[in-house]
């Protein structure tokens, strides 16, 4: 079989995101994400299995470890049948000595994505092996956007006109679990028959933690974060490695710094909140913040509404601590290169969104709104006044979900967050300075009204009532939607009485800015997130 010409084989499972989030259930959403964290490399290993029992491609040489727990494993190319090369951004990249066992593989393979997930597809791109590592990670990559483009969406057979359906998958009632039917998929996400389950059974006492007040229209925080420009990033270290051995040890480095990174700065962030947030609010639980996703760049959590931005600022700052190039580099940098001069060109960011929504919403309505958010914060990163040096910082956008129509974020803010006069409520997304940021583009938006800081600084003042009652607090905020005039009515009311607004590095007793032609309002963000925001520094202290 070795004398057959390899093939590189890529795979991606179509819809995850949708699968795991069409639920009302967070605890389904949980659930799902369990059974597709390793969905490949299990899939992979079942084609395997299935193929040597059927004896029909003789004995077979597998390697599918690429790094272990003392970290990367070197590429040795030495021909196997089956070679894992990395598992990265979602995808995995797989040498095959022929065709035909590429082909037998794939098969099997979807057999088993189908039966362990019920609706989820395996995409799959074949390339023939070069010499060129370069050029055929672009042919493979090219093709498998054909392949996705032309691919046909399967789904499973629905239900019959006499059938009951699922309300939310629309999938035919199947089976029963804890005394309610379901569809299949939900089924297999509620992990019956699997160990997830008694993780699972645990989850519903754990998520009532997140509610502040049992009983009331409290709050839960759906927060999502998702890397910045990873792939070009990529991409830009290896266009121009033509050998297959440099350029997997760099490429399995590389994923492996991604996934163990985010994970670890996950992990710190939870263990730190669960601890510390638990003991502000003087709660016994210790359970401030639940992971849903972690895979890769892409988190996904749900928390207390209260420590939502704060826990989002803290992973950016220990997240920008770490580069793509940390494993490259571990034995030392290049020639002219620092370690400085490396986290500034290479170094991690990421842009968040968060959703906040009251603890009897359908969770799925909050993880739209969630990743919406974070599509409006990487628009802004990515506006080219908001680059320095061809570097995207760190950005925050959120919102408060008053009803379900809040899926529709962009209309929804435009009916709602423009006055009748023109002026504009919101200045979110922000930036979250993570550093001395002495130079270029960050330096100036750090001292903007678009920085983290001056939200911080307002919401902290807001929350003191010494030296602005509460009544006016709400007062402002409900004001600020009547316009301008109605709002300079109120302020100079409250001047009478000796109030004054925030004095940060922005401005000083100003309600708007301008902003080009547009007219926005400094406070109102401040002040809506005025009762449910605990500031990073109350968490943890001062840096």
């Amino acid at each position: 079989m070795s004398e057959r010409k390899q093939v590189l084989v890529m795979y991606d499972v179509r819809g995850i995101q949708n699968y795991i989030f069409r639920t009302a259930a967070l605890k389904d959403a949980i659930g799902a994400s369990a059974i597709v964290e390793n969905i490949i490399l299990d899939a992979l290993r079942y084609a395997i299995k299935k193929i040597r029992e059927e004896e029909s491609f003789g004995i077979l040489t597998v390697e599918l470890d690429w790094y272990n727990e003392e970290g990367v494993l070197p590429f040795v190319d030495d021909k196997k049948d089956i070679q894992v090369l990395y598992i990265g951004g979602g995808n995995a990249y797989v040498l095959m000595s022929s065709r035909d066992l590429a082909i037998a593989v794939n098969r099997r393979m979807s057999f088993y994505v189908m039966e362990h997930t019920y609706s989820l597809q395996l995409a799959v791109a074949m390339q023939e092996r070069h010499e060129n590592y370069s050029q055929d990670y672009q042919d493979l990559n090219e093709e498998m956007i054909r392949v996705k483009t032309n691919m046909k969406i399967s789904k499973p057979l629905g239900a019959l006109p006499v059938m009951r359906v699922e309300t939310k998958t629309g999938y035919p009632l199947s089976q029963t679990v804890d005394g309610k039917t379901v569809s299949t998929e939900t089924r297999l996400k509620k992990g019956v028959g699997s160990e997830a389950r008694n993780y699972l059974s645990e989850l519903d006492k754990k998520i009532d933690s997140f509610v502040i007040e049992k009983g009331r229209d409290s709050q839960i925080g759906v927060v999502h974060i998702d890397g910045n420009s990873m792939g070009i990033r990529i991409r830009n270290l290896v266009k121009n490695i033509t050998d297959y051995k440099k350029a997997v040890d760099i490429m399995r480095a590389i994923s492996h710094q991604i996934d163990s990174c985010y994970k670890k700065v996950f992990d710190e962030m939870r263990l730190e909140f669960n601890k510390k947030g638990a003991a502000l609010l003087k709660k016994s639980d210790e359970n401030i913040i639940m992971k849903v996703l972690t895979a890769g760049d892409d988190i996904t959590y749900v928390c207390n509404a209260k420590f939502a931005l704060a826990s989002v600022e803290y992973f950016c700052k220990k997240i920008t601590q770490y580069s793509l190039t940390d494993l490259l580099y571990a034995k030392g940098y290049p020639d002219g290169e620092t370690r400085e001069s490396n986290l500034k060109k290479n170094g991690f960011s990421v842009c968040a969104g968060i959703a906040y929504i009251g603890s009897h919403f359908p969770f799925s309505v909050g993880y739209d709104v969630a990743e919406s958010c974070c599509d409006n914060a990487k628009k802004r990163a990515k506006e080219e006044q908001n680059i320095s040096e061809g570097c995207i910082g760190n950005w925050v956008d959120f919102h408060i979900c008053k009803n379900i129509q809040s899926r529709d974020l962009e209309g929804l803010r435009k009916r709602e967050y423009v006055t009748s006069y023109g002026e504009g409520l919101l200045l979110r997304p922000y930036f979250i300075p993570v550093a001395d940021e002495n130079e270029g583009a960050f330096k100036k938006i750090a001292e903007s009204a678009f920085s983290f800081r001056h939200f911080d600084t307002a919401v902290n003042y807001f929350q003191d009532t010494n030296k602005i009652p509460r009544i006016f607090i709400k007062r402002m905020r409900n004001t600020y939607p009547l316009g301008e005039k109605q709002m300079n009515m109120l302020w100079n009311f409250m001047k009478s009485r000796g109030r004054e607004l925030p004095d940060t590095e922005v401005c000083k007793n100003e309600l708007y800015i301008k902003i080009g032609i547009e007219k926005i309002a400094l406070w109102y963000d401040a002040l809506e997130m005025s009762d449910d925001y605990i500031s990073l520094t109350k968490v943890v202290g001062e840096d």
